[in-house]
Order: structure tokens, then C-alpha cells, then sequence
């Protein structure tokens, strides 16, 4: 009958939708029952014997979300991953980054033992999430009411955390951008980066939002797609001082609009 369509392209359709369903179904299962089954006892422990609670909390997180990618990747096999070597051997450094999906916070945790971020207040009154990310040193996005506190405290140890080796990896833009472009960036991470005298690195990530689409609930497992994440540029402490608020930012913006290619010249 004319105006109706092939029965094999309804079957391919239901069968790419039954895929995708499939591997948002495990990967979210992962992170509720995986949380429970697996890491619930591991963050307890550390909670009440470790010494070191704040690191114990981030080397736990960074295990959960490499296992959680880990996942995608096996489960998702048509996009492709090239992650810079290079980014995971970062440490002392405040980190930026541009961002197009919710995945793209937990792709940064996995790289890095020791990280903290910078995260939106309300998912510190989140029950179980709110008591992980406190417990792991991350910094509240709002100064306002009670977690005024708890952003300074942060913020006066941001200097003796980064010298220990750890990372501060923010996304400036403050939330995901829909069109690919760069959005103003919010000062907060390049003052730290001033105050703390750490080097910055830019990092320019690609294609997470094919993979996982803002908006949407189901992952797209059924196109080719490449995900990478590059580093354009780094900048020395010393050489931040030299320069001011207005030119870094200007600087960063610049270096998160490159393309992976178009920094291959530059001295990294």
C-alpha cells in the first residue's frame, strides 16, 4: 500500500532502538546497583577508618567511573575513543575543559586518581551523591547559604591539594553547550589557578554529545563516531601571572575553539 513503510526498514528501526535501549539499561543499571553491590561498602570503610578520607573517596570514584566507561566503550563499540596519553599523567593542574554532555564530567573523573571539580549546588542536597561528592573534597558552584562554608574551606585548601598532586578539572562554560560553540567563560577556576601558581591545561573534547545526546534519554550506539580529547595548550604558572584575568580567559577561549589538529604546532 502506497505511504506505508517497508516492513525491513520498521524492523532496523526497532532493532537500533532496542540496542540503544539495551546499553542505557546496562550502563544505569552499573550505576545504581554497581554503586550498592560494589562500591557502598568500599566508600563506608573509608568513611569511618580512613586516614586519608578525601583521597580514599576520589580513588574510589575514579575506580567507579572507569568501570562505568568502561562499559560504554565494550557496549558501544562503533564509537571509537582517542584519549590523549598524555592527559591522564597530568597532575598539580587545574584543568579545562569545553563541554557537551553529561558524560563528559565522568570521562574526567576515570583519568584522574586524584581530582576535585566544581559541581551545582543542588547536586550536593542529593541523597547518597551529596554525601560522596562532600566527602571527596568537590567544590559547591554556589557560595550562597550554607555551602558558603564549605566553598571557602575548599578553595584555602586548593593550594596544598594541588601541590600534593592532585587536579582541579572545571568545565568553564558552566553548563553543556547545544551548538558546539564556546560560551563565556566563568573566571572562578582561572583565579584558583592564579591564586595557587599551578599550570593550566586546555583540553578540547569532541562527540561525546553524538554518543549521549543532551535532552535525551538513551545513549546512540548505532552511529560511528570518534570521541577524543585533546590537549591545545598549557600555560605555566609563571606566564599566568604575567598575564591578566581578561587575556587568560581570552587565551583559554581561544585554545577551547582549536580543533585537535590546529594545535599540533603549538609548544605543549
Amino acid at each position: 500500500m502506497a505511504g506505508k513503510p517497508p516492513r525491513n526498514s520498521f524492523r532496523i528501526q526497532l532493532g537500533g532502538w532496542l540496542s540503544d535501549f539495551a546499553v542505557t539499561m546496562t550502563c544505569w543499571a552499573y550505576f545504581t546497583l554497581g554503586f550498592v553491590l560494589l562500591f557502598s561498602v568500599g566508600y563506608c570503610v573509608a568513611y569511618l577508618f580512613s586516614p586519608q578520607r578525601e583521597i580514599s573517596f576520589q580513588r574510589l570514584t575514579n575506580l567507579f567511573f572507569r568501570g562505568f566507561l568502561g562499559i560504554v566503550r565494550t557496549a558501544a563499540p562503533r564509537h571509537h575513543w582517542q584519549i590523549d596519553k598524555r592527559i591522564a599523567e597530568t597532575k598539580s593542574s587545574v584543568i579545562i575543559c569545553n563541554h557537551l554532555s553529561y558524560l563528559d564530567p565522568l570521562l574526567m573523573i576515570s583519568l584522574f586518581k586524584r581530582q576535585k571539580t566544581i559541581v551545582k549546588t543542588k547536586f550536593f542536597k542529593v541523597p547518597i551523591l551529596g554525601w560522596v561528592i562532600r566527602n571527596a573534597g568537590y567544590c559547591p558552584a554556589d557560595s550562597n547559604g550554607k555551602f558558603a562554608r564549605m566553598m571557602i574551606d575548599q578553595i584555602e585548601q586548593m593550594e596544598g591539594y594541588l601541590a600534593g598532586g592532585g587536579n582541579l578539572f572545571v568545565f568553564p562554560e558552566g553548563t553543556r553547550s547545544r551548538d558546539g560553540k564556546i560560551a563565556p567563560l566563568n573566571r572562578g577556576a582561572l583565579k584558583i589557578a592564579r591564586l595557587c601558581r599551578a599550570p593550566v591545561y586546555v583540553l578540547h573534547l569532541c562527540n561525546t554529545e553524538k554518543l549521549f545526546t543532551p535532552g535525551k534519554f538513551l545513549f546512540n550506539t548505532r552511529i560511528k563516531n570518534t570521541i577524543s580529547l585533546t590537549i591545545v595548550d598549557r600555560i605555566e604558572p609563571d606566564s599566568g601571572q604575567g598575564l591578566s584575568l581578561t587575556e587568560l580567559e581570552s587565551r583559554i577561549s581561544q585554545a577551547l575553539m582549536m580543533l585537535p589538529a590546529e594545535s599540533e604546532g603549538r609548544t605543549i
